[in-house]
């Protein structure tokens, strides 16, 4: 995926390839609520790097190609940080696989990390096995 399209906000209100990616994953909370939590995050970027020239053509971009971040933009004050989720993700390969979704924040610092597990022996451990070996066989494969 080219770089400018690796952003969370691009897959859920964007138009190129981000979006496509995205399409498969589905929030326990409901997309608005998670929509909107990532709005949040936007908008505390933008109060704490007011001066950020890529961070504010994003923000106008997605403004201009979707009404549904537009109207959240204009609407959502910020809300806690967004951290807990659970959130299923349809993978071909496996189907649908749920994970328990987890955003380490580290205080004082611009780092989040993303985690996503699966409970030891589950389904979705398993499926995330299945995704292993098939994602190993696709990434050595000779055309």
């Amino acid at each position: 995926m080219p770089t400018g399209e690796r952003k969370l906000a691009r897959a859920l209100f964007g138009n190129g390839a981000a979006r496509t990616s995205m399409l498969p994953v589905q929030s326990e909370r409901g997309q608005n609520a998670f929509a909107a939590s990532i709005v949040a995050d936007l908008k505390d970027a933008v109060s704490r790097y007011p001066h950020d020239a890529q961070l504010d053509r994003l923000v106008q971009k997605l403004r201009q190609v979707s009404d549904a971040f537009a109207q959240v933009w204009a609407t959502e004050t910020a809300s806690a940080p967004h951290t807990i989720d659970r959130k299923t993700i349809r993978r071909l390969e496996a189907g649908d696989i749920l994970f328990d979704c987890d955003v380490l924040i580290v205080p004082g610092a611009d780092l989040r990390m993303v985690t996503y597990m699966a409970a030891a022996g589950s389904d979705e451990a398993g499926k995330l096995d299945l995704l292993r070996v098939t994602s190993v066989r696709t990434a050595t494969a000779l055309p």
